[in-house]
């Protein structure tokens, strides 16, 4: 009866809250020491460490695990890739928690992978960049622009902090901070930071993209978002009320 939850995201703690409501077991699978933090607190079985389909498969049967729910991050598309395999290949079922995507990304430049942001920026011959798309490509924009300054906004994490630095990022460079951002302190930040162009993912309404792509026209900075990669998702739901009905449906 116990789902394997891939999480680490600020969704999977909603989804966490929900299966201590129902009374559901739940053992949480995370990447990072702060996802296992995080996890941690609703008192259920948390693993970390990423997993191939393989792996997950070993776990679903060493488990006895009934179906696998994915709440990774909308970038995390590998990982989503590999659990819809191993669900395939145990013959459970797998659900998406896909957070809505922002419908209006008007007033923003759009582009669907890393290395076309760093295209376009070179293109635009912006030297001043503020990035909010985490630590996780940030080497790729280091060695893709290396006459531009980076200010980057990254988890606050003494691995993540000295994974910067050993990019030659200094102090003055890292914005260590935690989600959420009010639309006053982003302007702040960018505005100290003297940027030409702020860049994100396209995290969602949970992740505030549109009041994002209004400070950028405010402040008359450019705005550049990088779209979610597409994955054939074989069951998806968007909301803890869908998400419930669904953990209904399979009790039944």
């Amino acid at each position: 009866m116990t789902y394997l939850l891939l999480g680490g995201t600020s969704d999977s703690q909603s989804i966490l809250a929900l299966f201590a409501s129902l009374n559901l077991p739940v053992i949480t699978s995370v990447v990072t020491d702060y996802g296992r933090h995080l996890a941690f607190q609703y008192g259920q079985p948390v693993i970390q460490g990423r997993m191939t389909a393989e792996q997950m498969l070993a776990l679903v049967k060493d488990r006895g695990i009934r179906g696998i729910l994915d709440a990774t991050h909308p970038f995390a598309d590998l990982v989503s890739k590999e659990a819809i395999r191993a669900a395939d290949l145990a013959q459970i079922p797998y659900l998406r928690f896909e957070r809505p995507t922002t419908t209006d990304l008007s007033g923003a430049k759009v582009v669907h992978s890393t290395q076309e942001a760093i295209a376009w920026i070179r293109e635009q011959g912006f030297t001043s960049v503020y990035l909010g798309t985490g630590s996780k490509t940030l080497d790729q924009f280091v060695a893709g622009l290396p006459n531009v300054r980076f200010q980057a906004r990254v988890l606050p994490t003494s691995e993540v902090v000295a994974h910067c630095e050993s990019l030659g990022l200094v102090a003055d460079q890292i914005d260590a901070l935690k989600a959420p951002f009010s639309k006053e302190c982003n302007r702040e930040l960018w505005k100290r930071a003297k940027a030409q162009v702020f860049v994100s993912k396209e995290s969602g309404a949970v992740g505030g993209i549109r009041e994002k792509i209004d400070t950028c026209l405010e402040l008359g900075i450019a705005c550049l978002i990088i779209a979610r990669p597409l994955v054939n998702y074989p069951n998806q739901v968007s909301t803890l009320e869908e998400l419930e009905d669904y953990l209904g449906a399979e009790r039944m």
